[in-house]
């Protein structure tokens, strides 16, 4: 009949042992607290973006109809010049209004330097060439042709209220957001990463624990077992003792 011996593990190997797991554990810990933190920069960084993004949206619109309606006040102004239909000076007057009130909405309005530039355009022109040239144009005889002086002021005057220049401002802002955008939406196109990464580091995490728990567990039985052994060999010394005398 034969018996198994269980060799016990030394102390010290045990320690070790404990220790590397208890590490590992720490490390593992480490590491996902690491990957949360970088995935929830990633996150709020995303989070600024899109809402830069649809401040940057919602500016270009504004400042759109703002242009567009500049751009109209020009055609207005040059259809009543040709035919001296009073019905385009309302369309003209209908946007400068509109004009100024876009640009004095809001705080953010006020603040932006591209609108009140249209708004300092808008206004120099209207006073400097719109006002003197519909005055003209009133003392002319309806249903005849322009005389050839008028048109020769109206040339001279050849203001330019800059419309493409603010159309390409506007654009290039609206496309710088939309970049800043792509560029923070491309720093999570691994999505789907984090998931199974806590997967692995939470079978990690409970592997190495429970690992760590059983290795101080045995060293803890080692570190008493000797002194019970001590005892029982205490014991058969004196009974064997006895039994000699």
């Amino acid at each position: 009949m034969s018996s198994l011996l269980m060799i016990p593990i030394p102390p010290a190997k045990l320690a070790r042992r404990a220790w590397m797991r208890i590490v590992g554990l720490w490390l593992l810990a480490m590491a996902g607290a690491v990957a949360l933190a970088f995935y929830g920069y990633e996150l709020k960084r995303l989070d600024a973006a899109l809402t830069a993004y649809q401040g940057a949206a919602e500016q270009f619109h504004v400042r759109t109809e703002a242009i567009h309606r500049l751009s109209n006040m020009e055609a207005a102004f040059n259809r009543y010049l040709l035919d001296g239909n009073s019905a385009n000076l309302g369309l003209l007057q209908s946007d400068k209004q509109r004009i100024e009130q876009i640009a004095q909405q809001d705080g953010e309005a006020q603040h932006d330097q591209l609108l009140q530039n249209v708004v300092s355009a808008e206004q120099k022109w209207y006073t400097q060439t719109v006002q003197p040239m519909i005055a003209e144009r009133q003392k002319l005889t309806a249903g005849q042709g322009l005389p050839e002086d008028f048109l020769a002021k109206y040339r001279s005057t050849g203001q330019d209220l800059q419309v493409i220049n603010f159309e390409i401002t506007a654009e290039n802002a609206h496309r710088q957001a939309q970049e800043e955008l792509r560029e923070a939406e491309n720093g999570l196109r691994w999505l789907w990463l984090p998931y199974p990464l806590a997967g692995v580091l939470l079978i990690g995490v409970i592997w190495l624990a429970f690992h760590a728990i059983k290795s101080v567990s045995h060293l803890k039985q080692t570190a008493e077992n000797p002194v019970e052994e001590d005892e029982t060999d205490e014991k058969d010394s004196e009974a064997d003792h006895e039994e000699h005398e």
